[in-house]
């Protein structure tokens, strides 16, 4: 008999050695995808949209019918010119940013200065007349006793909130409506803020070249004094120092651009500083290349290597360097005609060194020459400028008094020039604003609009339609197409079954749709390993219902067919499913044989199909866990071993139950069956987690009850098969 430690030896998990917890991850976004869970919602999507709809068609004619009536009015930077001068005024900062100026007008015409003129000139604060006629206050409310100032704010909320002014942004055109439920009113009310708008532009232009008079006449009277003072101070200053100017005598330099010196002394530290500047390049020049020089041996210097004398030097001493070295070859040392060659020799040496020195110190000289003229002027650059300090010193004060002097002049002519121009303007009044078009009473409503209501409907029916799609998308985010057992629980899917009316009959022809899917499992299954179809096949699911006793016969009756001795065990002691598949009774099975009450041989029955027996669950045991963890039932599935080559045991469900888990240790392989569409990602998740901590070795998934068409995925355009013959080709 096996152990049940070698029950799984050839064959491994096909899921993705990814823990648990990581099971789930999506392959990313597509436009399928979102179709389908659009497809899934189609009736609720249809069911929003058709409640926006009516929605808005029940607020469209139940709607207070409002009227709008529409005053164009020019708005100009400038006024008109009437002196000539009114430009410089209107004009100002304002011309520089036409869209601020536009827009602080538009703010004008919004505020409640316009909105108190309006309803004052119009007579809206004496009753309550306006309020009614714009249905601010029902009629029936017109007589109760409210306070004046209330009433007021009322009537100024009502005029702001009636308000509407805009402008294209392309000219300068500004577009005042007002409106209301009786057109005669909104065209009334929109003429009065048009001219309560004028008028208060009028004013405000008034009062301010009043303010301005006032206002300059009393920097005009100080500014003369701050002038008279500066003046006098001056001229005092400039008779106790005897300080003589004489820069105008100078006048300015050839190119007109920059004054010339105002003294000797200045002009004498304008060219020292020119000659220090030059100086400073030669030294820089002289220094640089002197440290070139330095850095060099004698003989490297381009300088020595130019030089005729040395070339001739140089020369001579190869000759003599060549007559010592042949001497040497034939000579002692100490021989006089060594030693004299080598006295030649070093004197050759001696001379091409002296010359190379001197020609180094050559080279040092225009350096020392050029540091010694910087230093020495640098030297009178300072006594000059002590000299300049003391001579400017003399004249800042009287510069200061005069620059102030100035100044205040300057101030006194802009402040006279400005008094005068505003003393002619201010009896002259002129506005920058224009009724182009007055107001006429409308004919049609604005509001309600029934093409926008639609629209604003269908618009918010998408929205609230798309939020209901990802919210039920994320709620119950199911397990429901081979794409998800493979991408989110990360199983080999070994193929699905379509859904049929009566399973039972469709098991039954070989030819059937349920045939042709679990021909195409049971292929998966065989090629699940190196050694083919596992032996013992455990077969569960996460909860029950889900299709997997089904599933069990519909894949022993493939099986059989092609010629494998197949039996199947129902191990499901809880809610026992084979002997309703086989059509038998349940009194002796499985736990009977276990517990010792039965043989094998007695509950081992054969069924209709070909190669194909099953056993029964049998009498429903206390405690199924024990019975499925029992040495009993080892044996019992080695005597099986025996007899068949491929043994299905029909499990109990994974969730809430221990059976599953338990036996899932004793077979070679478990199969997982998912109903699409029933489970969440998370909840067969769990499932697979409790197996995996059995021992499982899971071999694949299968998604049972699958129709594309319902979940959104066109039949045969994703995982559908559809494959005959057609006769009529023929």
């Amino acid at each position: 008999m096996p152990s049940e430690m070698s029950a799984h030896e050839g064959f491994e998990s096909t899921r993705a050695p990814s823990p648990a917890n990581e099971r789930g991850t999506s392959s990313g976004f597509s436009l399928r995808e979102l179709w389908a869970a659009v497809y899934r919602s189609r009736i609720a999507i249809m069911a929003i949209m058709a409640s926006m709809i009516a929605i808005a068609i029940v607020y469209t004619l139940v709607a207070t019918r409002y009227y709008r009536s529409t005053v164009t009015i020019e708005v100009r930077q400038e006024a008109e010119k009437v002196l000539g001068t009114e430009a410089d005024r209107e004009g100002g900062a304002s011309r520089g940013d036409t869209e601020k100026f536009l827009q602080t007008q538009l703010d004008i015409i919004r505020s409640r200065g316009v909105a108190n003129a309006v309803a004052q000139s119009k007579g809206y604060y004496r009753g309550t007349s306006f309020l009614v006629r714009m249905k601010a206050i029902k009629a029936d409310d017109a007589e109760a006793a409210v306070p004046e100032d209330v009433r007021r704010e009322q009537v100024i909320a009502t005029l702001q909130k009636g308000l509407k002014v805009e402008y294209s942004g392309n000219t300068r055109i500004a577009d005042l409506s007002f409106q209301s439920p009786d057109p005669k009113l909104a065209a009334e009310v929109a003429n009065a803020y048009a001219d309560a708008f004028i008028r208060n532009n009028l004013n405000r232009k008034f009062n301010s070249s009043s303010y301005a008079l006032d206002f300059l006449r009393d920097q005009l009277r100080e500014a003369q004094e701050r002038l008279q003072k500066s003046e006098r101070d001056a001229l005092d200053y400039g008779r106790q120092t005897r300080i003589i100017d004489v820069s105008n005598a100078a006048g300015n330099g050839s190119n007109g651009t920059s004054p010339q010196p105002q003294s000797l002394v200045t002009a004498r530290l304008v060219q020292l500083n020119q000659n220090y500047s030059t100086a400073m390049a030669d030294r820089i020049q002289a220094e640089q290349k002197w440290r070139q020089t330095a850095s060099l041996p004698l003989m490297n210097i381009p300088e020595v290597l130019s030089s005729p004398a040395v070339q001739q030097l140089l020369n001579q001493q190869a000759q003599l360097d060549a007559i010592y070295k042949q001497e040497l070859a034939t000579r002692q040392p100490d021989h006089p005609a060594v030693r004299r060659a080598a006295a030649q020799l070093a004197e050759t040496k001696s001379q091409l060194n002296a010359i190379a020195g001197s020609i180094r110190r050559s080279i040092k000289s225009p350096y020392d020459v050029s540091l010694a003229r910087e230093r020495e002027i640098a030297g009178e650059i300072e006594q000059l400028k002590n000299n300049t300090l003391t001579e400017q010193s003399q004249g800042i004060r009287l510069s200061i008094l005069r620059r102030e002097a100035d100044t205040n002049r300057q101030q006194y002519d802009a402040l006279l020039r400005r008094y005068n121009e505003l003393n002619a303007e201010a009896g002259v009044q002129t506005n920058n604003l224009n009724i182009v078009d007055r107001a006429d009473v409308p004919r049609a409503t604005a509001w309600p609009k029934p093409l926008l209501n639609l629209a604003l409907a269908i618009a918010v029916g998408l929205i609230l339609s798309m939020g209901f799609v990802i919210a039920r998308q994320q709620l119950f985010d199911g397990v429901r197409t081979p794409d998800d057992v493979t991408d989110r629980l990360r199983l080999s899917f070994l193929g699905s079954t379509p859904v049929v009316d009566d399973p039972k009959s469709e098991i039954e022809l070989p030819k059937s749709v349920i045939s042709e899917a679990f021909g195409s499992i049971r292929t998966s299954l065989m090629m699940a390993s190196k050694s083919g179809m596992p032996r013992t096949v455990m077969v569960t699911s996460t909860q029950a219902q889900e299709g997997k006793s089904s599933t069990t016969q519909a894949l022993a009756v493939s099986l059989g067919r092609l010629g494998r001795r197949v039996v199947v065990a129902d191990v499901d002691f809880r809610r026992p499913n084979v002997h309703h598949m086989f059509g038998v009774s349940n009194k002796d099975g499985l736990s009977n044989v276990v517990v010792g009450q039965s043989t094998l041989a007695q509950t081992l029955q054969a069924s209709a199909f070909d190669n194909v027996s099953f056993i029964t669950a049998g009498s429903m045991p206390p405690n199924p866990a024990e019975l499925l963890s029992s040495d009993r039932l080892s044996d019992v599935m080695a005597e099986l071993q025996a007899q068949f080559d491929v043994i299905l045991f029909d499990s109990a469900p994974v969730l809430g139950l221990a059976d599953a888990v338990i036996l899932a240790a004793r077979v070679e392989a478990t199969v997982f069956v998912v109903e699409a569409g029933r489970n969440s990602v998370r909840g067969a998740q769990a499932a697979l987690a409790r197996l995996d901590q059995g021992g499982a070795t899971i071999i694949g998934a299968i998604l049972t009850k699958f129709d594309p068409s319902k979940f959104g995925y066109g039949q045969g355009d994703a995982y559908g098969y559809n494959y005959s013959y057609n006769y009529a080709e023929k």
